[in-house]
């Protein structure tokens, strides 16, 4: 049997785990194609542990994708420019690449330039330098009021922002100054974590509330006055002394040239075997948009951990054809995910974002273990995935 190729577009947490895959389970006649702009990998959840300290240089914890060839799996250094579905054809800066399967991993891009302000005024919660300038930036802080600003929906991690708060009120906690400051959260979201359901937004509620962090919930924001240091939103406005912002998340302009996308600009998907109206095309994680099949209709949230399930399931079928066997591995929507609150202390999130007749997720209390557990899985999968 002749080899087949699988190109996979996007070195992301869900890209690099789909090659990972369909190398163990493909026989290396067959090709595994990364294409990824960025010449190193690293995980976006380790922004936590560089806001707390816990972790000082980022190239602690970066790994060069040129180590990928170690594992059977080529890269391709180079920007895309063009996807052409049908023809399952890519034209990047490096060459045209055309093959067998094609694999949409591109993730969101986070454009902070979108909102007025918000450049010169917040330390992006997603920029791994501006997480390690925030630590600094912590340690100084005396007094005044610390606010974590949703810019928009959807945002990856759906966890981030209230994580981003319960570390600021750990902080000042540990400082002996929470008395001289107030950490609040602002969000268009009608309650944490929508997409989770009911208990779980309740749970984190009640988190806020205990630790006296307020909540500002349907907050559409207008801009940010920088220099006044003032957010405005469609109904007032709010001061600020520090800013941790989550940008606006949008689909790569090169997805939505390709006539992948839906109005809203994300790839439409099969909710359970994640490929494309296209045939041998697939997309998975940041980039698509999958709603709930319940009566909520919800969005599937922006998480690695769907990123890396859907990663093995669309290897598994892929697989499964090229070696003429059973296509039927299903991604389920199960999901977990660990809140980091501060103080070596970590929640858990765990449930069924396919629930019927909503999803159903649940928080597992706070605890030192928790919080251990979770830096074992991050160095774990930074150590698989390259």
């Amino acid at each position: 049997m002749a080899g087949k190729m699988v190109v996979i577009l996007g070195g992301g947490f869900g890209g690099l785990s789909t090659a990972q895959q369909l190398r163990r389970l493909l026989p290396p006649e067959h090709r595994i194609v990364v294409v990824e702009r960025q010449n190193t990998f690293s995980l976006c959840t380790f922004n936590m542990r560089f806001m707390v300290g816990e972790i000082k240089d980022q190239r602690d914890v970066e790994r060069p994708l040129s180590g990928l060839a170690s594992k059977g799996i080529e890269w391709v250094h180079g920007d895309i420019l063009e996807i052409d579905p049908s023809a399952r054809r890519v034209r990047t800066s490096a060459g045209t690449l055309e093959g067998d399967y094609l694999i949409v991993a591109l993730g969101a891009e986070k454009d902070g330039s979108i909102i007025p302000g918000f450049a010169e005024s917040a330390y992006n919660l997603y920029d791994a330098s501006a997480a390690l300038a925030l630590h600094k930036c912590l340690a100084e802080f005396n007094a005044g009021r610390a606010i974590v600003l949703v810019c928009r929906t959807p945002f990856s991690c759906p966890a981030a922002p209230y994580e981003a708060a319960f570390l600021m009120d750990s902080e000042f906690r540990s400082r002996g100054i929470r008395e001289k400051v107030e950490v609040a959260v602002y969000t268009p979201e009608p309650r944490p974590m929508p997409a989770a359901g009911p208990p779980a937004g309740e749970a984190l509620l009640n988190m806020l509330k205990e630790r006296d962090i307020k909540y500002y919930p349907q907050q559409k924001l207008h801009g940010i006055e920088s220099g006044s240091k003032k957010i405005i939103f469609e109904g007032g406005e709010t001061p600020f002394d520090l800013l941790v912002g989550i940008p606006p998340h949008v689909p790569p302009k090169v997805v939505r040239e390709a006539g992948l996308a839906d109005e809203t600009g994300w790839v439409t998907v099969e909710i359970d075997t994640l490929e494309t109206r296209y045939p041998g095309v697939f997309a998975i994680g940041d980039v698509t948009t999958i709603k709930q099949p319940n009566p909520t209709g919800l969005p599937l949230p922006k998480a690695g951990v769907f990123a890396d399930e859907q990663a093995r399931v669309v290897a598994a079928n892929i697989a499964a054809e090229i070696e003429g066997k059973d296509k039927s591995k299903r991604f389920d929507g199960k999901g977990f995910c660990y809140i980091e609150v501060g103080g070596g202390q970590a929640a858990y999130g765990s449930g069924n974002f396919y629930g019927y007749p909503g999803p159903t997720v649940y928080l597992d209390p706070p605890s030192r273990n928790l919080h251990e557990e979770r830096k074992k899985l991050e160095l774990d999968q930074l150590r698989d995935l390259v």
